[in-house]
């Protein structure tokens, strides 16, 4: 079961254990509009979170996270498709987001684009995991393809 919630900050540490290159002293995500978070029905244990934000006029998809035991099993797709789904909602004309799987939102019919085309700043060049094991890409879903 899918559930909104703003709750960002009780999502932080499912985000950090998926491997994300979060803190949970970095603050709330500027302009951020929604998450979502997966709940499994037979333990009421959260098992996935996703969020959305705007900022600069456009919508970005934000920490799409599943628990380890839980993956594989199309949890992810129900969060992105959540964010999609809200994001048509308000009229977003494209919703963008940094990969680090970018053959999974490839599937949504996210493209890769150059990082200098972005909305926003991605701080992976900096990271030491980029190019190491990470090769996240900057991508974005025109809504109207």
């Amino acid at each position: 079961m899918i559930k909104r919630t703003m709750e960002y900050e009780d999502l932080v540490d499912l985000f950090v254990r998926s491997g994300l290159e979060i803190s949970p002293k970095d603050p709330r995500p500027e302009g951020l509009l929604t998450c979502f978070e997966l709940i499994d029905e037979e333990s009421g244990r959260r098992i996935g979170a996703s969020g959305l934000c705007r900022g600069r006029g456009e919508y970005v998809l934000r920490c799409v996270a599943v628990e380890e035991e839980f993956r594989g099993k199309g949890y992810g797709t129900q969060l992105v498709r959540a964010v999609m789904d809200e994001a048509m909602r308000l009229g977003a004309g494209r919703l963008w987001l940094t990969a680090k799987v970018p053959q999974f939102y490839r599937r949504f019919g996210f493209r890769v684009v150059p990082r200098e085309e972005a909305p926003f700043v991605t701080k992976c060049i900096e990271c030491p995991q980029y190019h190491n094991g990470c090769e996240s890409e900057v991508m974005v879903w025109d809504m109207g393809e």
